[in-house]
């Protein structure tokens, strides 16, 4: 029994090792898990969660997202079944995240502000949004063959990204199979499997810092990974496409995705609805000094030649593919240069690749400014005149309720004061609430400026920095607290040896507690960290 009751010591111990680092570790962004809004589904490999609504941190930003019982990012009036008078004209636009709106709130989306902008003429135009994160064209080909049809849309507009020209190619990406079309044109007929749930293990915060970690120093290899023609340069497959003299393999892939949209061309056409391509260019297409970066970046092309790619090649290929099927195509990219040479429209360097709120703006402008006349969309309404969309510049962050921050300030200090006054009737009664609000002061500074200064960081390293800030604290309490640390190792021992594993809860939480206040106590200049972690 004893050797029992110290094995479950031992066991306890680590558990509470385990439980404050991963509890640590979830409380900095960079390492917390986020929630999936797909699921497997048999025909697209995925698809969204019906009714599922979530806050994601994306970008660095809190960002809702609600899927209706259809599994759309709409209303949940939004479905097959048209929500507007029975006049009313459709579009059904398919695509990936840039089409999801993965960066922005919904109402930032470009399906959203099209959809606005034809409001505002007082047309009754529906603009659907169909696109899920991570979908190459062939998985929304599917989509729409199987079950976007039943929303009988006047017009369908597609749009793909530079990657789905790899992973069109594939017929796994990530945990999850896809379909795919082979090089006859004709969907390939297998059975995708269901990977389940996430691993338990793989949703630890612990196990992304492990990842974070170990990939510093000797990274994975990327899906598709290659060494570039005549150098040392190994990229990952989906940047393949945008080579000058492409592997095999792009060519193959590219067969693929051009059957995909031969498949969705016929599936229109056998609907009598018509189809428009949209390709959707990267921003080192649109942002010259994006372009120098992304070719110069360890995690981009690794400073590859400038000569031996062309951020464009994607797109022209998609343009080229659609002509080749007959297939009308709205080319983007002159109207997002012209607007981008006064503004950014996407997120910068390494932070994200998508759209900003200003890069949706111009999307939605230019789909207006191309579509606003064509006579599917005539039983919308005629309409007036409508001024384009205003861009927003970033965003203004959420301000400070500085009305709560002083109440919950004076409310402190007050009780504050009055537990110092007493613990301590001895000092003088006028100097304790100048003390209690000299340290609170200090406390409320550390934390609302630490915030601040945190978000001047870019996300990619801001966990890392308020991880060592963290490290630096508790290093210097354990510096501090000296010999102590030995007797309090010795404590720990005897409890295990006992085995009095039921206690062990209760006295880490009272050595740990302990130990903080003892240095906050005899170190006036970290006191105040220390308690801003509590």
């Amino acid at each position: 029994m004893r050797a029992l009751n110290v094995l479950l010591s031992l066991l306890v111990s680590v558990l509470i090792a385990f439980a404050v680092f991963e509890g640590g570790l979830r409380l900095i962004p960079a390492f917390r898990s986020q929630p999936t809004l797909n699921q497997f589904d048999a025909s697209t490999g995925w698809s969204k969660k019906p009714g599922l609504r979530v806050t994601r941190n994306v970008a660095g930003e809190p960002l809702e997202f609600a899927i209706n019982s259809h599994g759309l990012r709409e209303d949940e009036t939004q479905g097959p079944k048209r929500s507007l008078v029975p006049t009313s004209a459709r579009i059904l636009a398919l695509g990936d995240s840039f089409v999801l709106g993965y960066t922005v709130q919904r109402e930032h989306s470009f399906v959203e502000l099209l959809e606005r902008r034809f409001r505002e003429q007082g047309r009754s135009v529906e603009v659907i949004n169909a696109g899920t994160e991570g979908w190459s064209v062939d998985q929304s080909v599917v989509w729409f063959m199987e079950r976007g049809r039943e929303y009988a849309p006047d017009l369908v507009l597609l749009f793909p990204y530079e990657n789905d020209i790899y992973w069109c190619g594939e017929e796994r990406y990530t945990r999850f199979d896809k379909p795919r079309f082979g090089p006859d044109g004709a969907l390939e007929r297998r059975q995708l499997v269901d990977p389940g749930p996430t691993p338990a293990l793989q949703q630890l915060a612990l196990f992304k810092f492990l990842g974070v970690t170990l990939s510093s120093i000797k990274p994975p290899p990327a899906p598709g990974e290659f060494t570039v023609a005549g150098t040392s340069v190994r990229l990952p497959g989906e940047f393949a496409p945008l080579l000058v003299q492409p592997p095999d393999f792009v060519t193959i892939a590219q067969a693929r995705a051009e059957n995909a949209l031969h498949a969705l061309a016929k599936a229109c056409q056998g609907l009598n609805v018509p189809l428009a391509v949209v390709p959707i260019p990267s921003k080192s297409a649109i942002h010259a000094d994006e372009r120098e970066f992304f070719r110069t970046w360890d995690k981009g092309l690794k400073g590859l030649d400038d000569g031996a790619w062309s951020p464009d090649r994607p797109v022209d290929f998609f343009v080229s593919a659609a002509q080749r099927q007959g297939i009308d195509v709205l080319d983007p990219r002159e109207h997002l240069r012209r607007e981008g040479a006064s503004r950014k429209l996407y997120f910068e360097r390494e932070r994200e690749w998508h759209f900003n709120v200003d890069g949706n703006v111009a999307l939605a402008n230019f789909l207006h400014e191309r579509l606003e006349g064509r006579k599917e969309l005539a039983t919308g309404g005629a309409g007036g005149a409508s001024s384009p969309l205003a861009y927003v510049g970033t965003p203004a962050k959420q301000p400070t309720d500085w009305r709560f921050v002083g109440a919950l300030f004076a409310a402190l200090w007050l009780a504050l004061s009055l537990v110092f006054i007493g613990t301590y009737p001895d000092e003088p009664k006028a100097l304790a609430p100048l003390k209690v609000g000299g340290m609170l002061a200090l406390v409320f500074t550390i934390f609302l400026g630490g915030r601040e200064l945190l978000g001047l960081i870019p996300p990619a390293f801001s966990g890392w920095i308020l991880g060592a800030f963290v490290a630096f604290v508790l290093g210097f309490v354990a510096y501090k607290l000296g010999r102590r640390l030995a007797t309090i190792a010795e404590l720990l021992t005897s409890f295990v040896k006992r085995g009095h594993w039921y206690l062990m809860p209760l006295l880490v939480v009272l050595l740990s507690i302990g130990s903080l206040l003892v240095v906050a106590a005899s170190s006036p200049l970290i006191a105040p960290f220390i308690y801003t972690l509590f």
